[in-house]
Parts: structure tokens; C-alpha cells; sequence
């Protein structure tokens, strides 16, 4: 057994638990046949077995299998409400065409220990440092998909949301109700998408002539911070004192939604009736007095088959231009908009 490479980093390569690979390698009965022909294939990818012992004929997949590289920090991780969604979309599709996964971490070592040779492709799935990614396509020569993520140096087809239209719509929808004094928040620098939705929300205003500044219109908060909350609750002190609330909050996602929401009810301000609050996404995060979020409906199982059925139109049109594919997505008017008090 090569010594670098440990029980736990086949269990997250597959997707099961350490208990569950250690008897699968081990021969120990009480494993689903189908699971264990899974562990094994991560396994011998990732060079587990060595030249000694008996591997397992890669039989029981189609030509090879496809490497697909998830972020590991706060929010962007395969248990996460949107990613991990987005990754079963992927896991799923390559099951139902009998090809196999194997799955890594931007954190993981294991760049380097993939057995290339039934390799075919490769997909990121959210932010990916550069670094790595250079790795990836020095040492494996096979198209690219990445999804929320785009880098000038790597040949690749980039799946997105529509973030752009999707907020544009959104904020025509709050603009028709009656506001005016809008305010987006959320984090430019934390991923394409926010930037993208930010972008969307200040083309809606500048149309209606509301846009003013940045100052006025935009409020950055510390998407990976533990203190939202804490940041915004100093915002809106500031705000009641200049006598200047929004009276509507654009969110640039639902779970940024809900934490802005229970800051503005915890004021004593009421929602819909002194402010309006949306997201994005549509994460279904209940809290007690939070009424549903108007929001944006992303299909985030779509994208993640949606990059597998990139990647397979990849492999027949090796020499077509690399394409940036948005999928479309839908607003969700609930109980959190309403007209603004006069």
C-alpha cells in the first residue's frame, strides 16, 4: 500500500464513510456490491494498491472517469445548502452514464497521486486557485469544465447562472412596487456570482435614474465572517441616526437574506412593512418570524448536469472555441416585498 495515501482520503474521494471503506478494502461482508465496485474504482485511481497486489479491472464503468475538484472553505464545500446540490447534480449524471468520480478538495495532496490513464475529464466546481489548476491541466491533458468560476490562464468551459438577469429581474420587480431607496448587499469580491448579481441590481437602477453611489446604493459585508450580523446591525444603528433606511434590502443570496432579516426584526422593524428583503438562490432557511424571501430560483441540480453534459459535448468537439454557458433562472415573489410605506 503506498503510504501516502490513507483509508480517509478514499473515504472523501468517494463520498463514504471511513468505516465503510476500511471494510470494503479489508473484504469484510456487509457492503453493498455496488458501493464497494465504487471504493475500489477510487481506490486503484488514486493508486492505493500497488504493483503486488490484485487490482480491480476497471470493467464495470464506461471508457474512464471524470476528476471532479470542489472547493473546501466556509460556504463552498460539497455539505453546503447550494454546492452540494450542484455537486449531486454531477455525481448523479455520471452514475447514470456509468462513469466513474473521483472527487478531491482544493486542500487535498492528491493532485499529483490521480492515475491518469482513464482520465477524460476534469470539473471544478466553484472558486479553484489558480496553482492548483495549473497542476491539474499540466499533469492531465483533458478538457475542462468549470462551474461558478472562470481563470484567463486555463482553457475551459465555464457553466453559470444568469446572475445578471436574475437580479436585474428581481430588482424590476422591487422598483414596480414603489421603491426607491434600495440598497444591494453582499460581498463583490467573494465570487463571480455576487459580482455578477451586484452588477445586474445597479444596471436596474441607473435605468430608472435611482442609482446614486456606491456609498449609497452598496454595502459589503464579510461573506466569510462569523459576524454578518454584528456588521449590519452597525449599518442600520448608522442609518436610523442619519434617517436614511433603505426601504428595501437586495441580498446577494438567501442565507445573507435571512441574517439581514433577523437583525431588521430584531430592531423592531417589521417585514414587509418597513423594509423589504430578498435573496437568491432559493435555500429554504426557516426562522421563526422571517417570513418566506422573495428570491431568485437557481436550479442547482441543473448546473451540475449541466457541466457533465458539457464535458461529453467536449470530448466529440475537441477544436470548437471554449463556451461560457448561462442557464436561465426564475423569480420567486413571496411575503418578504411590498410596496414601501408612504
Amino acid at each position: 500500500m503506498a503510504s501516502k495515501i490513507t483509508v480517509q482520503m478514499i473515504a472523501d474521494a468517494a463520498g463514504y464513510s471511513k468505516y465503510v471503506v476500511s471494510k470494503t478494502l479489508n473484504k469484510q461482508p456487509g457492503v453493498k456490491e455496488s458501493t464497494r465496485n465504487k471504493i475500489l474504482f477510487v481506490a486503484e485511481q488514486l493508486g492505493y494498491f500497488n504493483n503486488n497486489q490484485e487490482k480491480r479491472a476497471v470493467t464495470a464503468r464506461n471508457d474512464g472517469f471524470v476528476l471532479v475538484v470542489m472547493p473546501d472553505q466556509r460556504y463552498q464545500n460539497a455539505k453546503s445548502n447550494y454546492w452540494g446540490k450542484v455537486f449531486d447534480g454531477i455525481l448523479s449524471t455520471l452514475e447514470q452514464l456509468n462513469y466513474g468520480s473521483v472527487v478531491i478538495s482544493s486542500k487535498d495532496h492528491l493532485v499529483d497521486k490521480i492515475k491518469g490513464d482513464s482520465l477524460f475529464g476534469i470539473i471544478t466546481v466553484g472558486y479553484i486557485p489558480t496553482d492548483m489548476l495549473l497542476s491539474l491541466s499540466n499533469l492531465y491533458p483533458v478538457p475542462f469544465v468549470m462551474v461558478d468560476h472562470e481563470d484567463d490562464i486555463i482553457q475551459a468551459d465555464r457553466i453559470f447562472v444568469d446572475n445578471f438577469q436574475g437580479m436585474y429581474k428581481l430588482t424590476k420587480h422591487v422598483q414596480m412596487l414603489g421603491h426607491k431607496q434600495i440598497c444591494f448587499i453582499g460581498d463583490n469580491g467573494f465570487a463571480p456570482s455576487f459580482y455578477d448579481r451586484w452588477l445586474g441590481f445597479k444596471e436596474a437602477l441607473e435605468e430608472q435614474g435611482i442609482f446614486h453611489s456606491n456609498q449609497r446604493n452598496l454595502l459589503e459585508l464579510d461573506y466569510n465572517s462569523n459576524g454578518i450580523e454584528q456588521e449590519f446591525l452597525h449599518h442600520i444603528n448608522r442609518w436610523e441616526e442619519e434617517r436614511n433606511i433603505p426601504t428595501a434590502l437586495m441580498c446577494a443570496n438567501d442565507e445573507m437574506a435571512t441574517k439581514i432579516s433577523k437583525v431588521v426584526i430584531d430592531k423592531g422593524l417589521s417585514i414587509p412593512s418597513d423594509i423589504s428583503v430578498t435573496g437568491f438562490d432559493n435555500i429554504d432557511y426557516k426562522m421563526k418570524n422571517i417570513p418566506p424571501l422573495t428570491t431568485v430560483q437557481v436550479l442547482k441540480e441543473a448546473i451540475g448536469q449541466r457541466a457533465v453534459s458539457e464535458l461529453m459535448w467536449r470530448l466529440e468537439n475537441r477544436f470548437f472555441p471554449n463556451e461560457r454557458v448561462q442557464i436561465a433562472c426564475e423569480l420567486l415573489i413571496r411575503k418578504s416585498t411590498a410596496k414601501p410605506k408612504k
